[in-house]
């Protein structure tokens, strides 16, 4: 494993190779800050169990990624991806929770056959998954780079859930200190980050809304599909670096 100053150095090198800047926070944006915390505390905040505390940081970390990664795109679009940012991260933090995990199980199932999420956090991710599909028009190709992340990202906190149960099972660790260093240092996701990463990062649907920053914005798909690749990897990278320091 790799030690916290071997760590730092690699983070460093990488932000030194990317030519990263620290830049301040832009002005405060009432159009966009507003009816996001308007969302968080009457919308989202209802169909969570998570407290004022834990809200307010959500929406500073939500809003913040938001507004940094997407300084030219239209509110409408930053308003959708903090949203869906915000209920992934509270999608991610549940599911330990088995009655969320059990309406995660049939999340896809449900979508596909056109019946109602039961679970509110659900119901809201879909909705606005829609909203942002909408948002496409008849693009069907970066729509579909858009939008199906959001839905992969569901089977990437599935996948992981079950790769830890089984370790769990095969450990037959108790200790929960144990249990962290065992997923820390021995976990089979470890094996496939960039898979894994992949499904998770959701970084096709960010890429996205660089190459369609508002709803009338049009850029034929020939003049950016071969950056794509590249520039999907580099935000799921520069996401998990983010996470983890």
């Amino acid at each position: 494993m790799v030690s916290a100053p071997e760590f730092s150095d690699c983070i460093q090198r990488l932000l030194s190779e990317i030519g990263y800047r620290h830049e301040p926070f832009p002005p405060y944006d009432a159009n966009f800050w507003d009816p996001f915390h308007l969302w968080i505390s009457n919308t989202l905040g209802p169909t969570s169990s998570w407290g004022p505390n834990k809200l307010v940081e959500l929406e500073h970390t939500a809003g913040g990624m938001i507004e940094r990664s997407f300084p030219y795109a239209s509110i409408e679009l930053k308003l959708l991806f903090a949203k869906l940012t915000a209920i992934a991260t509270l999608i991610d933090d549940s599911i330990e929770d088995e009655a969320v995990y059990n309406h995660l199980v049939q999340f896809s199932a449900k979508l596909y056959c056109g019946e109602v999420q039961q679970n509110g956090i659900l119901a809201l991710y879909l909705a606005n998954m829609r909203e942002l599909s909408d948002m496409y028009g008849e693009d069907s190709v970066l729509r579909g780079f858009a939008t199906v992340p959001w839905m992969n990202y569901i089977d990437a906190c599935l996948m992981e859930k079950q790769i830890l149960a089984a370790e769990r099972q095969q450990s037959r660790i108790v200790d929960p200190q144990q249990l962290r260093r065992f997923k820390n240092e021995d976990s089979l996701a470890l094996k496939f980050p960039h898979y894994l990463r992949s499904k998770s990062g959701i970084a096709e649907a960010f890429a996205a809304g660089i190459f369609k920053a508002s709803k009338d914005q049009y850029l034929p798909l020939t003049k950016f599909i071969r950056v794509l690749p590249d520039l999907a990897f580099f935000i799921g990278s520069v996401q998990r670096c983010a996470l983890v320091l």
